[in-house]
């Protein structure tokens, strides 16, 4: 394990170091994650201010402490105007000492299960690091990298973007050697302002590489061409089921919420796997995974055993069985409206009756209510029996489908009033973060019994 001091780091910062030196080993920014030889970094946030908190961080063991004002403890601290950019040096700094191989992922969707397919993999050849839960912000990624004083051999970075120049920041910080490009999807269009910025923002992970790094970029995009030019001159790893790719998906067998078996061309070797993560998002993310470990020369048996490991996690896709046969597919972490049909597309494939629960797909902008129309006409292509419809936006959904559909106005009404679902059913739930149909879920498997798997 290596060490970061407080007087390097606030020479780092242009401050002076209060109290005393102290060596530090990690980084936190809740002091109920505090770990002894962390640097606890105070917050002032909009509705918790962390400096509230300092004393509870040293009694968890922080060795020092980042503030933006002045206080009086008996403990070594620097103080600056802006934490965040506390954090983001801190990650800088961590990953200057560290010489093991930094994956960096991007993408509209999937970046999450492409980095657990990736750290799947990796896991089985040495010790690996990896973004956790949702930790791929100007926050989140110096936790991450803060993580590398562990000295692991791999370290998977996810990327995430609110604006324009957010991957040029936090790439800035993680320097990754690898970088995986995965998609430029219509997800947060509103937030964006158009696609062609979404496709720009993303496309910022290729730029500043040189001949010693590789990028891994889906040759399905249909920006493909523009992020290949983009990412020279840097070595180029594609993938996806163009027939040019240099890992190839050659055929699927769909599963349903079971998952997927493919048959996948690897630069001329054709193997076969058994996916855990449904549908074809999950082979497509497979498929980066399987692109980014061929560049860490990681040999094609221990990528397969990698890629045959994960199962879906919470929120994502993961298969909850309850009491008279339910069958409930807790999707609710996020919803875009690719990835909204693409669960449809799967939902398809289970047996009667099947219900999805679909709540508001948010920061679409003014096409929100198109978008969301087009997914109630493409619930009545595929015939599934029932929807579910929660928020205003999902209102269009209901009633542009074929289905029986319910709606209610949110979340809240929703739970006050549950509809009945009925033995072996198939119940798909699938909405915007923001409109916490997590708590639906858990209101189900409390409800109904507890899950099995």
């Amino acid at each position: 394990m290596f060490e970061l001091r407080l007087s390097e780091l606030a020479q780092s910062l242009g401050v002076g170091c209060q109290n005393g030196d102290t060596a530090m080993t990690g980084l936190a920014i809740d002091s109920r994650a505090v770990k002894p030889g962390d640097l606890f970094v105070a917050i002032d946030g909009d509705r918790v201010d962390g400096h509230d908190f300092i004393d509870s961080a040293l009694e968890n063991g922080a060795a020092a402490i980042a503030c933006t004002r002045s206080i009086e403890i008996d403990a070594p601290h620097v103080q600056t105007a802006d934490s965040q950019h506390v954090c983001a040096t801190f990650g800088r700094l961590m990953r200057e000492r560290f010489h093991g191989a930094v994956i960096g992922i991007t993408g509209s969707a999937g970046k999450t299960t492409a980095k657990s397919f990736l750290e799947s993999i990796c896991s089985g050849v040495g010790a690996t690091v990896a973004t956790l839960g949702n930790q791929n912000n100007e926050l989140g990624v110096p936790l991450t990298l803060a993580r590398l004083s562990t000295n692991p051999e791999f370290a998977v970075v996810e990327m995430g973007a609110s604006q324009k120049g957010d991957i040029t920041y936090l790439k800035s910080m993680a320097t990754p050697q690898i970088v995986v490009l995965l998609n430029a999807l219509e997800a947060h269009i509103g937030r964006f302002g158009s696609m062609e910025t979404i496709v720009d923002t993303k496309g910022e992970i290729l730029d500043d590489l040189t001949v010693r790094d590789t990028a891994v970029i889906n040759a399905d995009q249909s920006h493909y061409s523009t992020w290949r030019m983009r990412a020279a001159p840097a070595r180029i790893i594609s993938f996806g089921e163009n027939a040019a790719a240099d890992v190839r998906l050659i055929d699927r067998n769909d599963r349903g919420f079971d998952g997927s078996d493919i048959w996948v061309d690897v630069r001329g070797t054709v193997i076969s796997l058994c996916l855990s993560i449904p549908g074809k998002g999950g082979a497509t993310n497979a498929l980066a995974a399987i692109a980014a470990a061929t560049a860490l020369d990681i040999d094609l048996s221990l990528i397969a055993q990698g890629i045959e490991a994960l199962s879906p996690v919470e929120g994502r896709g993961n298969t909850l069985r309850l009491d008279r046969g339910i069958r409930l597919i807790d999707d609710s972490y996020n919803a875009s409206p690719s990835s909204v049909m693409a669960a449809l597309d799967t939902l398809k494939q289970a047996r009667p009756p099947r219900t999805a629960v679909l709540a508001d797909m948010l920061e679409l902008g003014d096409d929100g209510p198109g978008y969301h129309r087009d997914v109630g006409r493409h619930l009545s292509d595929l015939g599934i029996e029932r929807v579910i419809a929660v928020g205003e936006l999902s209102a269009h959904i209901a009633d542009n489908c074929a289905s029986r559909a319910l709606h209610f106005a949110n979340t809240d009404q929703l739970l006050a009033d549950c509809p009945e679902f009925f033995q072996d059913e198939t119940i798909l739930v699938k909405g915007s973060r923001g409109m916490q149909l997590d708590r639906f879920v858990t209101s189900m498997t409390s409800s109904a019994g507890e899950a099995t798997c």
